[in-house]
C-alpha cells in the first residue's frame, strides 16, 4: 500500500507527525544539575477485536497526540476483514492502550464499499480528542470528516459542512490536520474541490463541540490564480479561536507559494504568502509549508521547503511574533555538508516555548545520500542544521533517512522520529531525542522477539510528547508473517527535564484575543505535519541531559510535497 507521511507538528495539542522512541536514558547528577532518566518501552502493535482486521493486515497510524504523559490517541487506517480500508483510532489511558476503534458513520452516509482514513488527531485533554481525514460518500465522492471522543467514548463521524453552491457536484475534500485549543474547541484544515472544479484550501472550526460551516481560505485581490490550486497541510491552535493554518497556493503567475492564514478570536484574516529576501527565491516560484506550531497566540513558526535562485531545493522556516510574520530563513548547514545542488525539506516543526523551536526533515549530503536532520532556534535565533548521528555500523553505507515528525515537551527537550536504511539496506523506524539542548544518538525501534520480519520495514509517521521525556511515536511495521501493522512506542521519564534557555529575543506582545465563547493512492493530499508538542512557558532553569535513542521507518508518502 502507498503510505502518506503525516505530519504532522504543530502546537502542543496537535497531532504529531512521527515519532518513535526506544532507548535507555541515564540519571546523573553533576554540580546540582539533575539529569532525567528516559526509558523507551517495547513497540506495541495496534490491538483489534476479533474479526475486525484482515487476515493479511495492512494497517497504519498516521498521527498521534498526547495531552499528558500516558494519555494519547493515535489515528490512521486499517484493512478490515471485508478487504476495505477504514479509518480507526486507538486510545491509551494512564499508559495502557485500549482496543482499536473503527470510525462509525450514520446509516447511508458511506459508500457501500467503505473507504476512509484519518490523517490527524488532536486531544484537548485526556480522553477528549478529535480525528480528521477523508471518506467515500454514498454517491462515490470523497468528503472530509471529523470524529470526536468525549470522556474516552468516540461519537459518530461528521462530514464537513459547506455553504450551498461552494463545493463541486462531484465531491472531493480532505482534512489533513486538526488542532484543539481546548476540549470541544478545535480547527481542522485541508482542501476541497470548488464549484468550478479547482482546489481551494479551507478550515472548519468547532466551538463548544459544535462544528461550524467550512471557510475557504481568503486571499487579497490578484494574489491567487484565476484557477486556484491550494491546500492547508497543517494547523495549530494555542488557545480557543487563535489558530494558524499553513500550506501552499498557486499565485497569479502560476507559481506555487507557501502561505499562512490566522484566526484571532475566531475570525480568520487574509492569507499571507511567505516572504523571502530579494534574490533568494527562484523566478519560477515553488514553496510550501508542511507544518506550523504556535506556542501562544500570534507567536508561531512554519516550516517547509522552497526553490532557490539556482534551482535547488532548500528547507526553510518563517516565524510570526505578535502576529507579524518575519522574513523566511533558509536552513543553514556547515560547509561541505550539503550537496552542491541542495535538496532539503522540513516536514515538521514544534515549539516548546516562544522562540524555542525545532524543525525536522531530510537533506541530500555531499556524497549524494539522504540524511535526517534537525535545526533548533533558541531565543528566536536559529542554529546550524544537525544531521542525525548514528552509532557506527547502524546506518547503510549509502544513507537514506528522514525525520517525518518532531515534538517538543519543553524548550530544548524534543523527540524526532522517522525511518532510516540499516546496514543491510532494510528500513527501520527510529527516534532521536534532544535533552537539555543536546541531541542523543538515534536508536531503532525495539520489538519483542519474533514480532517483526527478519528483514524489517518500519517507520514512524508521527510523535507527540505530553511532557518533556514522556513521548509516544506511531507508525507502521512489517510483521513476521508478511503483513503491515500499525504500532506505537512510548518513552517515559520520572523527572521531566528542563533546560537553560537563552533569554528570548524581544517578543512583541501577543495579539489581542477576543474572549473565547462559552465554554491522500486514494487521490488525496495527505497532511503535513502535524505534530503535537507540549510545553508551557519559557524555561530558564538548569537541566540535565539524557540520551534518547529512537528508530525510523517509512515507505512512500502520498502527500504533502507538491
Amino acid at each position: 500500500m502507498t503510505l502518506i507521511p503525516r505530519a504532522k507538528a504543530n502546537s502542543r495539542r496537535s497531532a504529531g507527525l512521527l515519532l518513535f522512541v526506544g532507548a535507555v536514558g541515564l540519571l546523573v547528577s553533576t554540580a546540582g544539575i539533575v539529569r532525567a532518566a528516559v526509558t523507551w518501552g517495547t513497540s506495541e502493535p495496534a490491538s483489534f477485536a476479533s474479526g475486525v482486521q484482515n487476515a493479511a493486515p495492512d494497517t497504519i497510524f498516521y498521527s498521534v497526540s498526547c495531552e499528558s504523559a500516558g494519555n494519547c490517541a493515535a489515528a490512521g487506517m486499517l484493512y478490515n476483514a471485508a478487504g476495505r480500508y477504514v479509518a480507526f483510532t486507538q486510545t491509551s489511558t494512564g499508559g495502557v492502550w485500549g482496543t482499536a476503534s473503527p470510525a462509525s458513520f450514520a446509516s447511508g452516509v458511506q459508500y457501500t464499499q467503505e473507504n476512509s482514513y484519518f490523517n490527524s488527531v488532536s486531544c484537548g485533554s485526556a480522553g477528549n480528542c478529535t480525528a480528521v481525514g477523508q471518506f467515500r460518500n454514498a454517491a462515490g465522492g470523497y468528503e472530509a470528516f471529523t470524529q470526536t471522543s468525549t470522556g474516552g467514548v468516540w461519537g459518530t463521524a461528521e462530514p464537513a459542512s459547506f455553504a450551498s453552491g461552494v463545493q463541486h457536484a462531484n465531491r472531493y475534500a480532505v482534512f489533513n490536520s486538526v488542532s484543539c485549543g481546548s476540549v470541544g474547541n478545535c480547527t481542522a484544515a485541508g482542501n476541497f474541490r470548488n464549484a468550478a472544479g479547482h482546489n481551494e484550501a479551507f478550515t472548519q472550526t468547532s466551538t463548544g463541540g459544535v462544528w461550524g460551516t467550512a471557510v475557504p481560505a481568503s486571499f487579497a485581490s490578484g494574489v491567487q490564480n484565476a484557477t486556484p490550486d491550494a491546500s492547508f497541510y497543517s494547523v495549530s491552535c494555542e488557545s480557543v479561536g487563535n489558530c494558524t493554518a499553513a500550506g501552499f497556493f498557486r499565485n497569479a503567475s502560476g507559481g506555487n507559494e507557501a502561505f499562512t492564514q490566522s484566526s484571532t478570536g475566531g475570525v480568520w484574516g487574509t492569507a499571507v504568502p511567505a516572504s523571502f529576501a530579494s534574490g533568494v527565491q527562484n523566478a519560477n516560484r515553488y514553496a510550501v509549508f508542511n507544518s506550523v506550531s504556535c506556542e501562544s497566540a500570534g507567536n508561531c513558526t512554519a516550516a517547509g521547503r522552497f526553490r532557490n535562485a539556482a534551482g535547488g531545493y532548500e528547507a526553510f522556516t518563517q516565524t510570526s511574533t505578535g502576529g507579524v510574520w518575519g522574513t523566511a530563513v533558509p536552513a543553514s548547514f556547515a560547509s561541505g555538508v550539503q550537496d552542491a545542488i541542495p535538496e532539503a525539506i522540513f516536514y515538521s516543526v514544534s515549539c516548546g516555548s516562544v522562540g524555542n523551536c525545532t524543525a525536522a526533515g531530510r537533506f541530500k549530503n555531499a556524497a549524494g545520500g539522504y540524511e535526517a536532520f534537525t535545526q533548533t532556534s533558541t531565543g528566536g535565533v536559529w542554529g546550524t542544521a544537525e544531521p542525525a548521528s548514528f552509532a557506527t555500523g547502524i546506518q547503510n553505507a549509502t544513507p537514506s533517512a528522514i525525520f517525518s515528525s518532531v515534538s517538543c515537551g519543553s524548550a530544548g527537550n524534543c523527540t524526532a522520529a522517522g525511518r532510516f536504511s540499516n546496514a543491510a539496506g532494510n528500513s527501520e523506524a527510529f527516534t532521536q531525542t534532544l535533552t537539555g539542548g543536546v541531541w542523543g544518538t538515534p536508536e531503532p525501534a525495539s520489538f519483542a522477539s519474533g514480532v517483526q520480519d527478519a528483514s524489517p520495514d518500519a517507520y514512524f509517521t508521527s510523535v507527540s510528547c505530553g511532557s518533556a521525556g514522556n513521548c509516544t511515536a506511531a507508525g507502521q511495521f512489517w510483521n513476521a508473517t508478511g503483513g503491515y501493522e500499525a504500532f506505537t512506542q512510548t518513552a517515559t521519564s520520572p523527572v521531566a527535564p528542563t533546560t537553560t534557555v537563552a533569554p528570548s529575543t524581544t517578543v512583541a506582545p501577543t495579539t489581542t484575543v477576543a474572549p473565547s465563547t462559552t465554554v491522500v493512492p486514494m487521490t488525496t493530499v495527505a497532511p503535513s505535519s502535524l505534530p503535537a508538542t507540549g510545553s508551557d512557558g519559557p524555561v530558564n532553569v538548569l537541566i540535565g541531559m539524557s540520551l534518547l535513542l529512537c528508530g525510523f521507518g517509512l515507505r512512500v508518502w502520498r502527500r504533502r510535497s507538491i
